[in-house]
């Protein structure tokens, strides 16, 4: 029997905190875009998800875990996925 409640995707950073930026890419549109499409896709299978955030908006990190705790009541049978994505340097 599966036992999953749902499923919270986390789009790292937002708002005034751009996460990594390399030239015109900035982590926390990217990771809003990954996460958006994660959570469409996850609804069109019937699963449950929410997103800690829809926006560029602020989530400071205590908000974002209230948040995170609150969207199903702190039930051990949610799978969080926190989407980051990091800015490598370049091969010399």
């Amino acid at each position: 029997m599966n036992n999953l409640v749902g499923v919270i995707v986390d789009a790292g950073h937002g708002g005034n905190d751009p996460g990594a930026v390399a030239g015109n890419l900035k982590e926390k549109d990217l990771t809003l875009k990954a996460s958006k499409y994660m959570y469409d896709r996850l609804r069109e299978l019937g699963i449950d998800a929410e997103l800690t955030r829809d926006s560029d908006t602020s989530l400071p990190k205590s908000e974002r875990i209230k948040k995170v705790l609150s969207l199903y009541n702190n039930n051990p049978n949610v799978i969080l996925v926190a989407n980051h994505i990091n800015a490598g340097g370049q091969d010399t």
